[in-house]
């Protein structure tokens, strides 16, 4: 694949190259040497167990049979297929869905990552559940999000009147999981098994990313072989120099190392919108920890009169789309604002495999420039720990009062924080390398979705700082981990709410509405003990007026 720099950002990627050409990357990175990240055995032992995707696009391969029957299969019963995963599991096929589109005579792919109920009741009310195949995905087999959405799916499929509901669902896994012994139990149409040395966040094109795309109708063949084909290109063969992997991972951690620019913005037309939230996580995931981290910015509006801050740094994802015009005129105009930029040329929706490669190569490589573990997530247990607490209470039938508390406050933050002086307060205590995370766990309604969408530009506009957004629980996979593990240089604000229509999870004691009010507030507390510092916010029903009034205070 062909990258561009603008001249400032040439100069980031000589000083970065050097760098992975000292450590001798290029060679030690494929002999899978963990010493280019870490040099204690321990993680050493680890990091090697977690290197399974540099090639994994030949595993796919060699069951790409088993793929394409499956997903016909799929296609002669069904309508719909629902995936039901968190992080990895969730965001390639998420990527698929949305760049690919329904295509003809094929299922309608679903991609479900929340607790939500109100979202939840909305993917129900789109679908038979006795037409739908129900993917449910995950590495470990026992995350509480996929796990319950199981439970009342599994429940739905049975009240449809399907005599063998296991029919309607498929598991992708590692070995030995209980998911795939639950798969078995239940007599799952079909266990997908996928190599135990892949990390989620690295599992684009491991059955994980590559089974919900056929089963929606994509070439899966043709986009492993264009992925194979570009792979050569960033292999130990090609010269440091031109190796678009190793220059973007140059220029992430030059960036980062050298320039104190932390904030990776990504420029993506609308075409490729969704890959932003896969990079989001891949990078915030990788490498924020142990004091460091980039701070992927995914999703921001465009400020034409550019009134960035200095900790900036841009990646353009140039897809030569009419969308894509407005963003090759604004990547024109960094040069002028001495801005570095790197734009990456992405051909065809089919050179998505090649582009998942890519960014997981420079990830890997920006991780040994920062002397990190990229391939651990040492902070992501520590809220589902917190939540698993709030919900033994609730199991107990004891509500805490936290949980529907209008607003805390993290004990580092002024005690005097009141909702009507909510953005003085966030206003003062910016410091001069910190961003603003927005974090509502809530259904994203269209005009719920607006009116987030228009405190965050506010809030940047008056700030000047990058505002990063995610849904809940969904970032509690991703960008959690950076939020936890970096250099405490993030304003976070939760938002929770009482759902519109809850809906009780069978075979548990609590909702879906308390489990997702209670990952909010167990990530508050979880950030809290992090000494972060963290606004929790619950929200009244309506939203969109609860939103909107809070927009007005800033």
């Amino acid at each position: 694949m062909n990258t561009h720099e603008n001249p400032l950002a040439q100069g980031i990627v000589r000083e970065g190259l050097i760098r992975l050409e000292n450590l001798s990357f290029n060679t030690k990175f494929w002999a899978k040497d963990a010493s280019l990240w870490k040099q204690d055995k321990p993680s050493q032992d680890f990091i090697v167990q977690f290197l399974g995707w540099q090639k994994v696009y030949e595993f796919t391969l060699e069951h790409l049979e088993e793929i394409t029957t499956f997903a016909q299969d799929v296609k002669e019963h069904f309508k719909y297929c629902i995936v039901m995963g968190m992080g990895g599991s969730s965001l390639a096929p998420e990527v698929f869905r949305t760049v690919f589109g329904k295509q003809n005579n094929w299922p309608e792919l679903i991609v479900l990552d929340t607790t939500n109920p109100d979202w939840i009741d909305a993917v129900r009310a789109r679908i038979n559940p006795a037409e739908t195949l129900f993917i449910f995905a995950s590495k470990s087999g026992g995350t509480v999000e996929p796990s319950s959405q199981f439970a009342y799916f599994f429940d739905e499929v049975k009240k449809a009147g399907i005599e063998q509901p296991g029919e309607n669902f498929a598991a992708i896994t590692d070995h030995g999981t209980g998911l795939e012994k639950l798969a078995k139990r239940h007599h799952f149409r079909h266990i997908f098994l996928n190599p135990a040395d892949i990390g989620g966040r690295f599992s684009a094109l491991s059955f994980f990313g590559i089974v919900p795309a056929a089963l929606m109708g994509v070439d899966v063949n043709k986009l492993l072989l264009l992925a194979q084909e570009e792979a050569k290109s960033f292999g130990p063969q090609t010269p440091v120099k031109e190796n678009a992997a190793l220059k973007l991972g140059a220029f992430m951690g030059a960036c980062n190392v050298n320039h104190s620019r932390d904030k990776l913005t990504l420029l993506t037309p609308k075409d490729l919108a969704t890959f932003g939230l896969w990079v989001e996580q891949l990078v915030a995931e990788s490498t924020g920890k142990e004091g460091k981290g980039i701070v992927p910015v995914a999703g921001e509006h465009i400020r034409t009169n550019f009134d960035y801050r200095e900790d900036r740094f841009f990646v353009h994802l140039s897809t030569g789309s009419e969308d894509d015009k407005h963003l090759r005129s604004f990547a024109a105009k960094l040069d002028e604002h001495e801005t570095p930029l790197m734009t990456i040329d992405v051909p065809t929706p089919y050179h998505l495999g090649a582009l998942f490669l890519l960014w997981e190569i420079a990830t890997a490589a920006a991780g040994a420039i920062l002397a990190i573990n990229p391939f651990d997530q040492p902070n992501v247990q520590e809220s589902k720990t917190m939540t698993k607490d709030v919900l033994a209470k609730l199991a107990d039938g004891d509500i805490p009062a936290e949980i529907q508390a209008p607003i805390l406050v993290s004990e580092d933050i002024a005690d005097e924080v009141k909702l009507e002086t909510l953005a003085q307060d966030v206003y003062s205590i910016l410091e001069s390398n910190d961003y603003v995370a927005l974090l509502p766990y809530v259904y994203p309604s269209a005009d719920v979705a607006q009116a987030l969408d228009e405190l965050r530009d506010k809030i940047r506009q008056r700030t000047k700082r990058a505002v990063l957004f995610g849904y809940g629980p969904r970032y509690l996979h991703s960008t959690g981990q950076l939020y936890k593990g970096d250099g405490n240089n993030g304003v976070f604000i939760i938002f929770s709410a009482d759902a519109e229509h809850d809906i009780q999870i069978p075979g548990q004691k609590y909702t879906f509405g308390q489990l997702c009010n209670a990952q909010a507030l167990g990530d508050f507390q979880a950030l809290e003990s992090k000494g972060r510092r963290v606004i929790k916010v619950h929200l009244a029903q309506p939203l969109v007026e609860s939103i909107r009034k809070i927009s007005s205070l800033f």
